[in-house]
């Protein structure tokens, strides 16, 4: 399996092709994730890792077709991003955006990815009063009424390619 772990910074996933802007990082690939096309043939990755990276991106729309052009058949992005709840969504000067629950479906709506997975999480906190089974079954609610009295720390959501012919 060939894994691509986006802006690995100083914590590349064992086993994969790590790439990243800053050179003092552990990235097998130096490049600047905003510059179009990525440097990998297509259907070359069969899982692509995104902790903590999406919300620096200034193009989502564009870094997703880069996504869909260099995954294989079935292959899978794992996102892991700060909840629009949490300090640091807006802590940070160096976000673009912020991603809520309903974020990953907007990927969705061009029929080239589905979701997996997708979940809140909180600090755990918060999980041992069960707020994470309440904002998962009931995330419009939660995300409507209760994010900031109970704010979450990330989203969590995994999308697979559709590339049938």
């Amino acid at each position: 399996m060939r894994i691509l772990d986006l802006g690995c910074g100083r914590n590349k996933t064992k086993g994969a092709v790590g790439a990243d802007v800053n050179p003092n990082s552990d990235a097998d690939l130096i490049f600047d994730l905003t510059r179009f096309p990525y440097p990998f043939g297509e259907n070359t990755f069969d899982v692509i890792i995104c902790k903590q990276i999406l919300e620096h991106l200034p193009d989502l729309h564009r870094t997703f077709e880069e996504f869909f052009r260099i995954l294989r058949p079935n292959g899978r992005i794992q996102v892991e991003s700060p909840h629009f709840s949490c300090f640091y969504a807006y802590g940070d000067p160096t976000h673009k955006r912020a991603f809520s629950y309903m974020t990953p479906e907007h990927f969705t709506k061009n029929g080239k990815f589905k979701i997996v997975t997708r979940r809140i999480t909180f600090h755990r906190s918060f999980r041992w009063w069960g707020f994470h089974i309440l904002a998962n079954r009931f995330p419009t609610g939660y995300e409507r009424f209760w994010t900031f009295i109970c704010p979450a720390e990330h989203l969590y959501f995994e999308l697979e390619t559709d590339k049938r012919p």
